[in-house]
């Protein structure tokens, strides 16, 4: 299953040269929690809003290129897994998708793990099949800069708060931006607060601000929760209509621990197989294309392994043929031939295409659904003439 269907394209470009105010603004206006930077039409990395909440800057003077934060890309065709996998290993809740060595696009974590939900593998799994995260516990009437810091080490986007040992609210990094930084006059204590909070002596005063309780500023009222007997596609549901990344999760009216999107690519990535396959190149060398062409097919020739190997469950050999037809003329024409040998058969496939990417595509597409041909024809077979078979 690939990640195609979610790929997103309405991300925030921030230019590196810009303030960190600018990109809070651009990012607020839009309402993001993240930015893809570039100086000029180069990707340097990705910055996120919640990686700056401890940062003692000045925020109209601080430039974005020094909290950029370097990412690994991933494919446009990318495997449903293998981004589980890579999303899960490198902590971010959102990653840029390349194609053709440009940025076309975003992925995010939630929408991984919903389409994750739908492998066939996944489909009844529950809540309580995916490991709790249990924070570091938070009574209400803790300093708000502790909960910070418990968010920020345990790499969290929300903590469960607590009232005598029972779940009493839910703080998250948006409860954060709304109350912290931008304080409410309805949760102020005081008028003059909110004149100094907003002055140029903010930056001395706000460790006052942090040790004022986080009930100040948590979410305290109708709170979202799952319960371990749950669906995970459910409780991933209720994620998505309510824009959270996290879940309190609940047996009877004990808190067992927090469902979270991290945990859930985990568990995905968790399905991920060790390759069991070979790929031999024929007449690679011998076309006229660019080096950085020749790693992009070698990639997307593996990633297409990746996922014949899902259908075929044993050890095999690819042999990839190419040729290139018009090679004095300005395009050239490729045609890609394919064997793939495993105990007891052998499946071929052949394709052209002006592009060479396109070409290795199809050839994949047309081996996989050969492929799902003879795993059906042979399922048919087994329940016509079972014993025959044993």
């Amino acid at each position: 299953m690939e990640v195609t269907s979610i790929i997103k394209d309405d991300f925030v470009i921030i230019d590196d040269e810009s303030s960190v105010t600018q990109m809070f603004g651009q990012l607020k206006n839009l309402e993001k929690r993240s930015g893809l930077v570039f100086r000029k039409n180069k990707y340097l990395g990705l910055i996120e809003k919640k990686k700056l909440l401890r940062s003692r800057v000045n925020l109209s003077e601080a430039k974005v290129k020094g909290y950029v934060q370097q990412t690994p890309l991933v494919s446009e065709h990318a495997d449903i897994i293998e981004t589980s996998y890579l999303m899960y290993q490198s902590n971010l809740d959102y990653l840029p998708v390349e194609s053709n060595k440009k940025i076309i696009g975003v992925i995010q974590a939630l929408d991984v793990a919903k389409l994750g939900a739908l492998l066939p593998e996944a489909k009844h799994w529950k809540v309580n099949e995916v490991k709790l995260v249990k924070p570091t516990m938070l009574n209400k009437d803790k300093p708000i800069g502790e909960a910070i810091s418990v968010m920020y080490d345990e790499a969290l986007d929300q903590v469960p708060i607590f009232e005598k040992g029972k779940l009493y609210g839910i703080l998250s990094y948006r409860d954060l931006f709304r109350k912290y930084l931008n304080w409410s006059p309805k949760r102020d204590v005081s008028a003059k607060f909110n004149k100094m909070a907003s002055s140029r002596s903010a930056e001395v005063d706000f460790p006052h601000m942090a040790s004022l309780p986080i009930e100040n500023f948590s979410t305290n009222d109708k709170l979202l929760t799952t319960y371990t007997g749950a669906s995970l596609k459910d409780a991933l549901n209720m994620m998505e209509q309510n824009n959270v990344t996290c879940l309190p999760v609940l047996e009877g009216s004990n808190y067992k621990g927090l469902l979270t999107i991290k945990s859930i690519l985990r568990k995905f990535a968790s399905l991920k197989i060790p390759k069991n396959y070979n790929i031999r190149f024929v007449g690679l060398n011998k076309i006229r294309i660019e080096p950085y062409q020749k790693y992009a097919l070698q990639k997307v020739a593996s990633n297409e392994a990746f996922k014949l190997q899902r259908q075929i469950h044993n050890d095999f050999d690819l042999i990839i043929h190419i040729k290139a037809y018009d090679k004095e003329g300005p395009q050239q024409k490729f045609s890609v031939n394919m064997k793939i040998e495993y105990p007891g058969k052998i499946i071929t496939s052949t394709q052209e295409d002006w592009d060479l990417i396109t070409a290795v595509r199809k050839a994949f597409n047309n081996a996989k659904n050969e492929t799902s041909s003879r795993l059906r024809d042979n399922k048919k077979k087994r329940e016509r003439f079972p014993e025959e078979l044993l």
